[in-house]
């Protein structure tokens, strides 16, 4: 109990150490997480709802996808030249103007060009969280601030999968009455997207550091890449996982809902419950990490989530498909923070956006590739295969991970005045 106690006034200890700049971010990324919440929950089903099929689904989250990783180095790049806090604005901002756009058009090529150029504006503002971070932030607390980012996130989405589960039931019934399920979630997918735009609010109170801005504008080229052969490694690794994720991830509420028969109440209350297990996953990464480092706790972490992955597909019954699913989430979600700093730490300060961007592509390109490959498999009833692939590549993946950074743990960044 003492060394608990001890452990919890050490961990609130670093998040005091938190800027101004990085609270501010830490509540633009909550209410950005009700809204995820939300949308992630309803849209592939209100998709369904509307009589598309799941390879259409899949295509469209496939093209959102590939847009958001052709577009990530690019972005990295403006990153590097308008700063983090413009680059999440402007992402952000553009994003939901297509995300509107989706909700409120049948058209299935009008959908499509949406969702489109909805990913291309999603990885400017995907590409700026972490540097934004990482630049407001020390060393010494920056893994609990990643961690307490991740957290508050999906806490929150918690909240928004609950109301996408009976806010599409809630919405019909007030205003068309009862079957016009559609309509309630056309209305439930404009509400995330009022929240997402009240979410830029924040925002816009961060205060850059006018000698990190004026240094980060004049680099608009690869010259500032030094760190080539850990950044290889990092992307073919990320893209692995990618790789695997875009074969189950998209569509766990399509899973649910087709192969279970899990009702859209259902899979909003699992979803919470998903969000709430990953939140305590991440609020606990700092601690693993501690522990036994951070390469360690990301291979570990990964490693132990693969048993679950095959379960939830082997069982027929919903609540254990359902409490594998909250475990994979869980320790899957856990490696991310720590992943994320890893990655920030492991190279110079100026390359830090692009690289980012680097691996948001290799991550999204891979995944929407294979997210295709499964909208095809459900279309033709096989619900488990994508399981199976999924658990291969995070295998390897994993072992990948390790033999590439297990004597990583103490990265350049460290001999700077600040990481």
């Amino acid at each position: 109990m003492v060394k608990f106690r001890s452990g919890f006034r050490e961990y609130l200890r670093r998040v005091r150490m938190f800027s101004f700049n990085a609270k501010v971010f830490l509540v633009s990324s909550t209410l950005h997480g009700l809204s995820y919440g939300v949308w992630i929950t309803a849209f592939n089903l209100y998709l369904l709802e509307l009589g598309f099929k799941d390879d259409f689904v899949a295509i469209m989250f496939s093209l959102n996808t590939f847009a958001v990783g052709f577009a990530a180095f690019p972005a990295g790049l403006l990153c590097e030249k308008i700063g983090t806090k413009r680059s999440l604005i402007v992402g952000t901002l553009f994003s939901n103007l297509f995300n509107l756009i989706q909700i409120f058009t049948l058209h299935p090529p009008l959908l499509l060009s949406a969702s489109l150029v909805a990913g291309i504006f999603s990885a400017i503002s995907w590409v700026a969280g972490d540097p934004l971070l990482t630049e407001n932030s020390e060393k010494e607390e920056r893994t609990h601030l990643f961690s307490m980012n991740w957290t508050l996130g999906m806490a929150s989405s918690v909240l928004g999968s609950l109301l996408a589960g009976f806010l599409p039931g809630l919405f019909a019934s007030l205003f068309r009455g009862s079957g016009q399920k559609a309509f309630g979630f056309q209305m439930t997918l404009f509400s995330s997207v009022a929240l997402t735009l009240v979410s830029l609010m924040p925002l816009f109170a961060i205060k850059e550091k006018t000698r990190l801005r004026q240094t980060t504008r004049t680099v608009l080229s690869l010259k500032n890449i030094q760190n080539w052969p850990i950044i290889s490694k990092l992307a073919i690794t990320t893209g692995l996982i990618g790789l695997g994720a875009g074969f189950i991830v998209p569509f766990f509420n399509v899973f649910f809902e087709k192969k279970l028969l899990a009702t859209t109440e259902e899979i909003g209350v699992l979803y919470a419950l998903g969000a709430v297990t990953m939140a305590i996953g991440t609020l606990l990464a700092p601690v693993l990490s501690s522990r036994v480092g951070k390469v360690n706790a990301i291979c570990l972490t990964q490693f132990c989530s693969v048993p679950f992955i095959s379960a939830i597909a082997l069982s027929n019954n919903l609540p254990i498909s359902g409490f594998s699913y909250l475990m994979r989430g869980a320790l899957m979600n856990m490696a991310g923070p720590i992943g994320g700093t890893f990655i920030m730490e492991a190279v110079e300060p100026r390359e830090r956006a692009t690289t980012s961007g680097l691996m948001t592509m290799a991550d999204n390109v891979l995944r929407a590739s294979t997210a295709i490959l499964a909208g095809q498999m459900m279309s033709s009833g096989d619900y488990i295969l994508p399981y199976h692939f999924t658990s291969a590549l995070y295998l390897t993946a994993s072992t990948l991970y390790f033999v590439f950074f297990r004597k990583m743990e103490k990265p350049k960044v460290e001999r700077t005045a600040r990481a």
